[in-house]
């Protein structure tokens, strides 16, 4: 805080100062209290000093209701900036020594320390450590406004003269009055006299209480607020304009003054406890508010209230703490119905809730009110597994981490490991994983443990595909021609169809519809739940080693070795359309979804739509691509994901509106062609030369 050195003057009566008049100059270090802060004055920061003068004028003749009724006004105006000044300023005034301090300075009011987290505390640890053998004051509670001004007012009382020896005084406990023998007097004459040995400042004090009001204003501005000098322009303006009015008017002409006519701006008028005079604060205090709401910054408002702190007396510095206190422990989540207050709480986001959450105990519950975080997870995608019995906030919680993972690459590896031979298709759901092999088999694995459950065996050719039929029923396609259908729950082979003349190198399924590909040039459309052939489709010129259907299953996608993808409609069993996607090599993949086609060919994926437009392709792979598989978010906007893998081991993920990969897994760390490769919201699953890996995102670190 910068200081400079004032120069203190005695001042005329009239208001002007003179070289002669200036009885005694010294030097002293006190606080500059200019309005800028101690920089270049400018007419915003000097028009704040002239207010300030003014208010340091009008405190002087206001008493203690008076002010706390302008302190109250203040605060109810003010705001987390103002409050946050106030908490850290008062705090040594909630001290019981403070308390004991005032209590003696002003026995009219009761100073009762105020209950707080610090004082029960202090209460709680004195009685763990049986410390508590003396005398506590017992604390106060405040929870209304009420009840704080109740406690701060002034009670009468009449303060005794010390008299001793004297037989002849007779004191009424019920009356204020004293009686010395038969003589009565109605009050006591006020006791102040000056102490023997004072310091300089204190005399100046004592003589301020005894001057009158023409002295006061006229008065050194050191002694009338405290480290605020008096300012010029306010020497310069007549006293009766710039100070509160006095009157001593009638009883009658007093209730005419207190009332307020209907439209008019209401007066904070009250009489003096010792005479007759009405105070009139109508024009006084509601400027003061208006400067205040109005025209005064937080910066502006936290020097005045610096300010006004000094000059104010004991009583209202407890009038401010306590008034402070009943705003800061007033908890109106738990006063309303829990109803208003989830609606409430629900407005925040997920992190600001688990800030409120460590509020306090009642905030805890109520942020973690499993309702509340049910409408979190209905407002986002949920992607996680939900029990039957779901704690929503973990279940938001772990679709948050998920979501993480696959946005930063973090993952767990999971090998299963179990086949002789490479690995050509896999298929999982949210319990079992199903491989097929070139050793002939099909594999049934718990996907959690990563344990093999069943073997089945029954082909005479490698399994190439692979599609659930139901969770219980799988169907698979192999190199021998042949379409098997396996019981899992019962681990036995249930039909066995001959269905192509070559090696079915891939099928696909919606509903009872099955369409499967092969060597031999068709695609054959299937009543898998009769086992009866519904169509042939025949169109292309040499193998067929890829196939998707829409959403509906009305439209049959096919991927050829003579570089064409057409699209077939099922009822018709006819060729809609014909799109060239490569002019060199095969077309190995083709993954379908809401109106788009991605297709792999060579080191190349490319993303067409259903009206045979190309999108974009994607080149960053090596080495042939083999599986393909997407996913469109908006079909408006074209925002969704591919993922692709091939022969050169890798597994990558695409952006449909960025050329560059967004992340690239090596999933075959020898090196080694990945031949299938399936995923979903939690994990990517490929097949690799002996073994299945699996990325599982829903674990918080990789290996």
């Amino acid at each position: 805080m910068e200081r400079a050195p004032v120069s203190l003057s005695i001042l005329r009566k009239d208001g002007d100062v003179k070289r002669g008049d200036k009885i005694s100059t010294f030097t002293s270090y006190l606080p500059n209290w200019r309005g800028h802060g101690g920089r270049h004055p400018t007419h915003s920061s000097v028009e704040f000093d002239r207010q300030l003068d003014k208010i340091s004028l009008w405190i002087e003749e206001w008493n203690h209701e008076q002010r706390c009724q302008l302190i109250e006004a203040l605060l109810r105006r003010s705001n987390h900036q103002q409050f946050q000044f106030l908490y850290t300023v008062m705090q040594p005034h909630q001290h019981r020594d403070f308390m004991y301090t005032a209590q003696k300075q002003f026995p009219e009011t009761e100073f009762t320390p105020v209950s707080t987290h610090t004082t029960r505390e202090v209460k709680r640890r004195v009685q763990l450590h049986r410390e508590d053998n003396y005398y506590r004051v017992k604390s106060a509670y405040f929870h209304m406004d009420d009840e704080v001004k109740e406690q701060n007012k002034v009670i009468r009382r009449v303060r005794l003269p010390e008299i001793l020896q004297d037989n002849h005084i007779i004191i009424h406990k019920n009356d204020t009055s004293i009686s010395f023998g038969t003589k009565s007097i109605a009050s006591l004459p006020k006791l102040c006299s000056v102490p023997k040995k004072r310091s300089n400042k204190s005399i100046r004090k004592y003589k301020l209480l005894q001057a009158s009001k023409e002295e006061l204003y006229n008065g050194p501005a050191n002694d009338r607020f405290v480290d605020m000098p008096i300012k010029r322009h306010i020497q310069d303006e007549r006293l009766t304009q710039s100070v509160p009015v006095f009157s001593t008017s009638s009883r009658a002409d007093k209730s005419a003054m207190s009332s307020t006519k209907p439209g008019s701006t209401a007066k904070f008028t009250e009489s003096k406890p010792d005479s007759d005079q009405i105070f009139d604060l109508s024009t006084n205090a509601s400027t003061v508010v208006h400067w205040y709401t109005d025209l005064w910054t937080d910066v502006k408002r936290n020097e005045f209230l610096h300010k006004l702190i000094l000059k104010l007396d004991p009583r209202q510095h407890y009038f401010i703490s306590s008034f402070m206190l009943v705003r800061r422990h007033r908890d109106f989540l738990t006063l309303l119905p829990e109803k208003i207050v989830l609606c409430i709480l629900n407005i925040l986001d997920p992190k600001e809730l688990c800030k409120c959450a460590e509020v306090s105990k009642s905030w805890y519950s109520l942020a973690h009110n499993n309702k509340l975080w049910k409408w979190k997870c209905d407002a986002v995608n949920i992607k996680v597994t939900i029990p039957t019995d779901p704690v929503w906030k973990k279940v938001y919680r772990d679709n948050v981490i998920l979501e993480r993972n696959w946005h930063h690459g973090t993952y767990r590896t999971v090998d299963m490991k179990g086949n002789s031979a490479p690995v050509e298709a896999v298929i999982f759901d949210r319990n079992i994983l199903v491989s097929g092999s070139q050793d002939k088999t099909v594999k049934i694995w718990d996907i959690k443990t990563g344990r093999c459950a069943h073997t089945f065996e029954g082909h005479q050719g490698g399994v190439w595909c692979l599609s659930f039929f139901t969770p219980n029923l799988i169907l698979s396609g192999s190199h021998d021609g042949t379409i098997k259908i396996w019981n899992v729950k019962e681990r036995k082979m249930a039909r066995s169809i001959l269905a192509h003349d070559g090696p079915i190198w891939a099928m696909v399924r919606h509903g009872k519809i099955l369409v499967s590909v092969s060597q031999d040039k068709t695609a054959k459309v299937w009543d898998i739940s009769r086992c009866l052939l519904l169509k042939t489709l025949t169109g292309h010129n040499k193998p067929i080693f890829a196939v998707d259907m829409n959403e509906d299953g009305t439209l049959v996608i096919t991927g050829s070795a003579d570089r064409t993808v057409k699209i077939w409609d099922v009822e018709t069993g006819e060729v809609k359309k014909t799109i060239w996607v490569s002019s060199t090599t095969s077309v190995m993949a083709v993954s379908y979804h809401k109106g788009f086609i991605a297709a792999g060919y060579d080191n190349v994926v490319c993303l067409h739509r259903e009206t045979g437009k190309l999108i974009k392709t994607f080149n960053e792979h090596e080495k042939r691509v083999e599986s393909v598989q997407l996913k469109i978010e908006d079909p408006e906007k074209i925002t969704g994901a591919i993922i692709s893998s091939g022969q050169g081991g890798l597994v990558k993920i695409w952006n449909t509106k960025m050329p560059q990969s967004i992340q690239t897994y090596k999933l075959s760390k020898e090196g080694g062609s990945v031949k299938s490769i399936k995923f979903d919201e939690l994990r990517i699953v490929g097949g690799l030369k002996d073994r299945i890996r699996i990325l599982d995102f829903q674990a918080p670190n990789s290996d």
